[in-house]
């Protein structure tokens, strides 16, 4: 490993490359070892003992690529090889050239927007775009005319259909109106994010499968789709009893479980596309599994996405 020492012991380490140096942060390293799915405090441990190594070898300057060879090793040796992969494998990630896009789906109340949110923060994905923002977004930007659809949750859509449904069940009816017209903005945050290059999570219990088509952007974007499920009825009620505390009200409980047989039929017809469209079903019975999970498919499409590119590669060759 080629790194430079430098004999002032007290001088802040740098990362370099060829236009630039930051200091290093035992902070936002600790936080990339995180997303191999570690600890946040077994991070913090490793990104320390990196530190300590720098003093002790009175290192000053140190290149990206070499201080990602120094953490591997140091990973492996603390949690050993599949982990270390992980870590290298998500730092290599920028080299496909593609913006990471994970779509997560599911019903009212099974924890979508925390996973959402834990799931950045490991990826250190800055952008996470909420289906119900966008649903609102879109109401107040469209002619009152094209809003029906849009109005109300989507376990009471049916309210707002323009017809009578006949021999369909009306609140499936309703929420495929709704993702119908939802659709229109997050296919435009897709493209958005495909042009731009920027990676994002979008989720939501209008992302659902089969009705977008990202089809058309598989060799732009390395896309990622999932479906929360919480299948006890009790879990799904105590879901709902969270949200309310951690809202402080402004999501009253007793509304949600009114409706939870409504959410529940949705939650079913979500799981079926799912299957038909080969979606990965996560089960919300704990959110530290949840979120594992998730990084295993993350991991697993990214690792897809290199071997594609050597295929490419090979051929061409």
């Amino acid at each position: 490993m080629n790194i430079r020492e430098e004999g002032i012991k007290q001088n802040p380490v740098v990362i370099t490359d060829k236009k630039s140096g930051l200091p290093f942060s035992k902070g936002i390293l600790a936080s990339s070892i995180s997303v191999a799915g570690l600890e946040i405090v077994v991070a913090h441990r490793i990104a320390s003992d990196i530190q300590d190594y720098f003093k002790t070898n009175k290192i000053n300057s140190i290149t990206l690529e070499e201080l990602r060879s120094l953490a591997f090793r140091f990973i492996k040796d603390e949690a050993g090889l599949d982990c270390a992969e992980k870590y290298l494998l998500w730092q290599s990630a920028g080299k496909l050239h593609k913006p990471i896009i994970i779509l997560i789906g599911g019903a009212t109340g099974v924890g979508k927007s925390t996973v959402a949110t834990v799931l950045a923060n490991y990826l250190n994905i800055t952008r996470v775009a909420s289906t119900d923002a966008i649903r609102e977004v879109m109401r107040a930007s469209v002619s009152e005319k094209l809003i029906r659809p849009l109005r109300g949750s989507s376990y009471n859509a049916y309210k707002n259909l323009t017809l009578p449904p006949i021999g369909v069940e009306p609140v499936i009816l309703g929420f495929r109106e709704q993702v119908l017209a939802v659709n229109v903005g997050i296919e435009a945050i897709i493209k958005r994010s495909v042009e731009e290059k920027t990676d994002i999570v979008i989720e939501g219990a209008h992302v659902v499968p089969g009705y977008l088509d990202i089809e058309k952007y598989k060799d732009k974007a390395v896309l990622i789709q999932m479906v929360i499920s919480v299948p006890d009825k009790n879990v799904h009620k105590e879901h709902f009893t969270k949200r309310t505390v951690e809202t402080q009200g402004s999501r009253p409980v007793q509304r949600y479980i009114k409706h939870l047989d409504k959410i529940i039929l949705i939650q079913d017809y979500l799981e079926e596309l799912a299957g038909k469209n080969k979606v990965k079903i996560i089960q919300n019975y704990n959110l530290d599994h949840t979120v594992r999970k998730a990084l295993e498919l993350v991991f697993k499409k990214v690792k897809d996405g290199f071997a594609k590119v050597r295929e490419e590669y090979t051929h061409d060759s």
